[in-house]
């Protein structure tokens, strides 16, 4: 149950992990878990087990960790017979009906996300018969492990049966029936399954059952067949296909007497059932041993330092080298030089994962290129996009947070220092995409109409839903910040190469004081274009208070808050445009491009909470005050770690209320922000650590 504190009690919020299974069938199809591998793979689905989504499936694996992902066992089937009943306790839905309806026998959902061995926990009740369903996967392997629990209120005998339904394909794409049968499965002495794709043999699956207690593993019923049309409704409303046929290669028997426990471990990637039962000893063996202590103090930071952990994985580079990485988000997002340099310190410093932060961060400078860090690496791992304007000046920020919260000086000078003055350096000079300081006022100018360089980054085709080219509000404060960073870290080291830093500094806050205030409104403009400037009210100016280097005098970063107060703040996060503004949209649905026209037009985002209250503690001196609005701001935040995707961050929100989770249902960003937010608010940071002009 998650928890805010006031700085000296606990508080719990006003729902649990029981509130998953409350509300109606639709709502419950709206709540969704995710237990992860840290290699990019993962398992997932709704609180009663009915897939909605083609990403949702029980062991998706990363063939390129952590990207070229592959949804392999998509779900399973489970079917009890009991006295003269028989009983399914899956759930699919088939062009608008739902088949089975074991949600009717479920009585109760829970998860436990940290480490060694997350998982998902159902309990199903059929007359006096309990079952215990528990579904993990091994931390560092493409195993997830389904164990069933069975007790009984009296004596009697029952059958269990577990049907394995697979697809097999990238998690992007569906599977459809074939004329000819792409499978091919092969069986052990001990039950032990193992499938494989004859055209791609990478695709493989092994299974491997165990009973304990008073229950025999009889055997598997071979018996190819195709399953039909499962409906993905999450698919539908994002106007894609939404229908996939399934395979299972047969099922498992299982003779139950009383208290027992059956388990299926599913391993993806083996070359033999060999090779997978090795495998899962070892994966096992880990389990057993522990693995990455758990977070100590309050439950609200437990569960979210749990959320953090999801997003940091292992990356394979195309060196051969293993480092480590931060997902954006889950299910589809890879990792993106952005996202993760905003949300590194509140995933890894405020968590003390100080090593992970240096091999992140060593990751993207390893990628740099003309100065750019990578917006992010592609699916296929092999190569990297270099179109983002901010992602090279959030690294500077983020490694000077490295820099600060560990005092690790070698790492800096040796690697951080030098990619950060490339960054600069190549700004100044000017770099790709029309990346460059214009000499006439020394503001960063970047891009073009076509161009999508800035975080709000839709496009469909040739259409840019949220044009900002030009000299975008929080390029300037982030470059500002940036200059300022190197001079301050420089002014021992290199006094000539500092005392150009604040040369460049100081011009630059010049030229933003007197460019970018919108008197009219009290606030900042939006963005310097060639045409004009842009007086939409967003929550890019933020950033011009937030940062700790501000181009702003205090009473002007008083007014920036108020302004993004009163027009953007909601519950969960800031809309990204104003209600005001005729181009606003307050419904991120429909299709591909109606969602993408919507995304930067009004949709809120989680992760803006973050430098929101940073903004408004910073406006107003940390005061006691200032914290005790903060900590009833992100409130709501706190409490829907239980609501949409269980014990996570939604990405986005709809504008208007009641402001519908929408998007991914675990973001980095989201997650990172609100464990910053919190650290601030309950920090003793004096005012002076904002400097401004």
């Amino acid at each position: 149950m998650a928890t805010i504190s006031d700085g000296g009690t606990d508080r719990a919020c006003p729902q649990g992990c029981c509130a998953a299974l409350s509300g109606s069938f639709e709502e419950l199809l709206s709540r969704e878990w995710l237990i992860t591998n840290g290699l990019g793979g993962y398992a997932s689905s709704t609180v009663i087990g009915c897939p909605t989504r083609r990403y949702h499936g029980l062991l998706v694996s990363a063939r390129r960790p952590p990207v070229a992902r592959f949804v392999l066992l998509a779900a399973v089937l489970e079917r009890l017979n009991v006295g003269s009943r028989q009983v399914e306790l899956a759930n699919f839905e088939f062009n608008g009906k739902t088949h089975p309806q074991g949600y009717v026998y479920l009585k109760d959902f829970d998860y436990e996300l940290g480490q060694p061995r997350p998982y998902v926990q159902f309990i199903y009740q059929i007359e006096d018969v309990e079952v215990r369903k528990r579904v993990s996967m091994a931390h560092g392997h493409d195993l997830v492990t389904l164990e069933y629990d069975v007790a009984m209120g009296r004596p009697r005998t029952i059958e269990f049966d577990l049907l394995p339904l697979v697809a097999a394909r990238d998690f992007h794409s569906l599977r459809r029936k074939t004329a000819i049968d792409p499978f091919q499965a092969e069986t052990d002495s001990q039950c032990g399954l193992w499938l494989t794709d004859r055209l791609d043999p990478e695709l493989s699956l092994a299974a491997l059952p165990a009973v304990e207690g008073e229950a025999e593993l009889l055997q598997f019923e071979t018996a190819s067949e195709w399953w039909f049309n499962f409906r993905y409704r999450a698919e539908a409303e994002r106007g894609m296909d939404f229908g996939e046929d399934l395979f299972t290669p047969g099922w498992w028997r299982c003779r139950v007497r009383g208290a027992a426990k059956l388990s299926w471990s599913f391993v993806g990637g083996s070359t033999s059932l060999a090779d997978a039962r090795a495998r899962t000893g070892v994966a096992r063996a880990e389990q057993l041993s522990g693995g990455e202590p758990s977070a100590k103090g309050y439950l609200l930071l437990n569960e979210l330092y749990q959320a953090a952990d999801q997003f940091v994985v292992r990356r394979h580079m195309p060196t051969g080298r293993t480092s480590t990485t931060i997902l954006a988000g889950y299910h589809w997002f890879g990792d993106w030089g952005r996202d993760t340099c905003i949300a590194l310190p509140g995933l890894l410093l405020f968590t003390g994962r100080h090593a992970q932060a240096r091999q992140v961060l060593g990751t993207f400078a390893e990628a740099q290129s003309e100065g750019l860090i990578p917006n992010r690496f592609t699916d296929d791992g092999a190569g990297c996009d270099y179109n983002s304007v901010d992602a090279s000046l959030w690294f500077v920020h983020a490694a000077d947070a490295y820099l600060e919260t560990t005092g690790d000086r070698a790492t800096w000078d040796q690697v951080l220092l030098p990619a950060c003055m490339r960054v600069v350096d190549a700004y100044a000079a000017g770099t790709r995409y029309g990346i460059r300081v214009d000499g006439d006022d020394g503001l960063v100018a970047c891009g073009d109409p076509t161009t999508q360089l800035t975080w709000m980054d839709a496009k469909q085709g040739d259409i840019t839903f949220t044009p900002r080219y030009g000299k975008p509000v929080e390029i300037q404060a982030l470059w500002y910040h940036a200059l300022c960073i190197l001079a301050r870290r420089l002014h021992e080291a290199d006094l000539g190469t500092a005392a150009r830093y604040e040369q460049m500094a100081a011009r630059t806050r010049r030229s933003f004081a007197r460019a970018f205030w919108n008197a009219d409104a009290h606030c900042l403009y939006d963005c310097l274009k060639p045409e004009g400037t842009d007086p939409a009210i967003r929550p890019n100016q933020v950033f011009a208070v937030s940062l700790a280097d501000s181009p702003l005098p205090q009473s002007k970063q008083r007014q920036v808050v108020d302004c993004v107060r009163e027009h953007l703040l909601t519950a969960v996060g800031l809309r990204s445009l104003s209600p005001s503004d005729p181009a606003y949209h307050g419904r991120y649905a429909g299709d591909a491009y109606q969602r993408d026209a919507a995304y930067h037009q009004g949709t809120v985002w989680a992760w803006l909470m973050g430098p929101f209250v940073e903004a408004h503690l910073r406006a107003y001196g940390f005061s006691t005050q200032a914290r005790e609005q903060a900590r009833e701001w992100i409130r709501p935040l706190c409490e829907h770690l239980t609501q949409a995707g269980q014990g996570s961050i939604s990405e986005i929100f709809d504008g208007d209320p009641p402001h519908t989770p929408r998007g991914c249902i675990a973001q980095a960003w989201s997650v990172a922000e609100l464990v910053r937010a919190y650290h601030l608010i309950q920090a003793r940071i004096p005012s002076s650590t904002t400097r401004a002009s």
